[in-house]
């Protein structure tokens, strides 16, 4: 594909995008590999379809490792909740319990992660509500 033909076609991307044709865009920022139309997708997934696994592959595909970072630390956050705090063991972290034996030495705290305050912020919410 010449520099042309895939310039009108980012056009026409960006065009559906922008008009919620986000089957259009995808296929045309697949086709065209536009970078930063691809991490629009992602962030469109992300932020406003609230599907972090479907963003994770955009962002993956344009090359964005601080966001496929961001959802791969928050999956093992929400999986050591899920787990159970007591049984989860940071890397580096022995297996030596406070004094009274009952819990690991350090016990998990969301603040070991580098994850965006809005999500952080949600996943915070969505944990006290299950309580």
């Amino acid at each position: 594909m010449d520099s042309k033909e895939r310039a009108a076609l980012i056009r026409e991307a960006n065009t559906a995008f922008n008009a919620g044709d986000i089957r259009k865009a995808r296929e045309l920022f697949l086709k065209t590999d536009y970078k930063d139309g691809l991490i629009r997708l992602g962030d469109h997934f992300m932020y406003d379809r609230k599907l972090p696994m479907l963003a994770f592959g955009y962002y993956k595909k344009a090359g964005r490792q601080d966001k496929v970072d961001e959802i791969f630390q928050r999956m093992v956050y929400a999986l050591s909740v899920w787990l159970g705090r007591d049984k989860w063991k940071f890397p580096g972290q022995t297996n030596q319990t406070d004094p009274s034996g009952d819990k690991p030495s350090r016990p998990l705290n969301p603040d070991d992660f580098v994850v965006h305050p809005i999500l952080k912020a949600k996943a915070l919410e969505i944990l006290s509500s299950n309580r």
